[in-house]
């Protein structure tokens, strides 16, 4: 009976989960992120840029997400995900456009930069997680693993594409293709998060803790700290997966080939990671994960191009887990009445971390010509990070409760 009422939330909830997927895919992380080391080698070649400073572009997007993301979160609270994706997808589609139109100086390749992660903070996971917590509950897990699949399908399909157009018809051609893509969420959007949206004064129907309370709590610390160091690792590694490869040998093509392989890991383990979260403690599934890509790490380092694309997959398991753990533990740990704000807060960490991991990543090459000390550091920043996140407590009063069965309480969680 448990599993029938278990897998019966998708036959409700999968308008807004396949919504929410096809968001996470097109969103201005995914679009951005997992495509700039195919521009890298373009834009040195054109502008005459280091690989630090061509890393560093996501950073400014980053900045504008940090800053916006609690006053996103409240709107999010207040007018659910629809209305604010529906104003957001338009606004990145722009700041594509303007990108692939970029004549100028460094500074202002940042400032467009910026303003994609200003105009498409409404196309971020804080905004299609909302949707899906909002619809899943005893297969909240799985839900998130496939909504944030959609990242997978991004970095599987976004390097060889990308590479392809940047070689054949130029970086901002690139750009353009990038600018349409983000356009194919708006009819998902439109027709598939009709019901995900709530009144104004429906939040405080929702159960869950109230912002000042989560804040406080151990849980929320540990949590943060946790992905603090998670983040800054994986990311590190991912733009500079194409120029690494190239360095070794490969054609750019076979390189893009090989980096896309990244992007198979994520849906395995975000998949994997969704189905076995929702039977077991969460750090309990994400720590080998962890593990595992602390060991791609290594195998990238000393295999070399021939066991490349094994640690490709490797790296991209637990890159695959961070995103949707935040989201599943901000649920179980705190409930949906104030989910926007406090996912908002931790997501902007966790996405300064991931952030500035490229640019320190580059660094290391800039000065030693390898990049052998940022994958080691790596692997040591996920242990670490597994070994945090262990600490967290078991007791989840949200977990896998829809929210009118639970009353609003600000401690039996978080008591430590």
């Amino acid at each position: 009976m448990m599993r029938a009422n278990r897998y019966s939330e998708f036959k409700t909830g999968w308008p807004a989960l396949l919504s929410a997927t096809v968001g996470s895919a097109v969103g201005v992380t995914a679009l951005l992120f997992y495509s700039l080391g195919s521009f890298t080698g373009a834009l040195q070649k054109e502008f005459g840029w280091n690989r630090a400073e061509v890393s560093s572009s996501f950073l400014y997007t980053t900045i504008a997400l940090v800053i916006f993301a609690a006053p996103l979160g409240w709107l999010l609270d207040r007018f659910g995900p629809r209305r604010v994706a529906m104003i957001s997808v338009p606004g990145l589609t722009l700041s594509l456009i303007l990108l692939g139109q970029f004549r100028g100086e460094l500074i202002h390749f940042y400032l467009l930069f910026a303003l994609a992660g200003l105009l498409g903070l409404g196309t971020t996971s804080i905004v299609y997680t909302k949707a899906v917590n909002s619809a899943f509950f005893t297969s909240r897990g799985l839900a998130l693993g496939i909504t944030l699949g959609g990242l997978g399908v991004a970095a599987l399909a976004l390097p060889p594409l990308v590479t392809g157009v940047v070689q054949s018809l130029g970086w901002r051609v690139g750009f353009t293709a990038l600018a349409v893509l983000s356009l194919l969420v708006i009819p998902f959007v439109l027709f598939g998060l009709k019901g995900s949206g709530h009144r104004p004064e429906a939040s405080r129907e929702l159960a869950g803790v109230d912002r000042a309370d989560a804040v406080k709590s151990r849980t929320f610390w540990t949590i943060l700290a946790g992905f603090l160091l998670v983040g800054g690792s994986v990311p590190a590694i991912i733009p500079h997966m194409v120029p690494m490869l190239t360095d070794s040998g490969l054609a750019p093509a076979s390189a893009a080939g090989i980096a896309s392989l990244i992007g198979l890991g994520v849906i395995v383990g975000r998949l994997g990671i969704g189905f076995l979260v929702d039977r077991f403690f969460a750090p309990y599934v994400a720590a080998p994960l962890f593990l595992t890509t602390a060991l791609g790490c290594l195998l990238l380092m000393w295999g070399g191009p021939g066991l490349a694309p094994a640690a490709a997959i490797m790296i991209g398991v637990s890159f695959g887990a961070e995103a949707d753990l935040i989201a599943f533990l901000c649920g179980n740990y705190f409930g949906l009445k104030r989910y926007g704000f406090i996912y908002g807060l931790i997501y902007a960490a966790f996405s300064i971390a991931v952030a500035v991991g490229p640019i320190w990543a580059g660094s290391f090459f800039d000065r030693t010509g390898s990049y052998d000390g940022a994958l080691i550091t790596v692997a040591v920043m996920l242990a670490v990070g597994s070994a945090i996140l262990l600490t967290l407590p078991k007791v989840q009063s949200f977990a896998s409760t829809a929210p009118a069965a639970r009353p609003v309480t600000a401690a039996d969680d978080l008591a430590v």
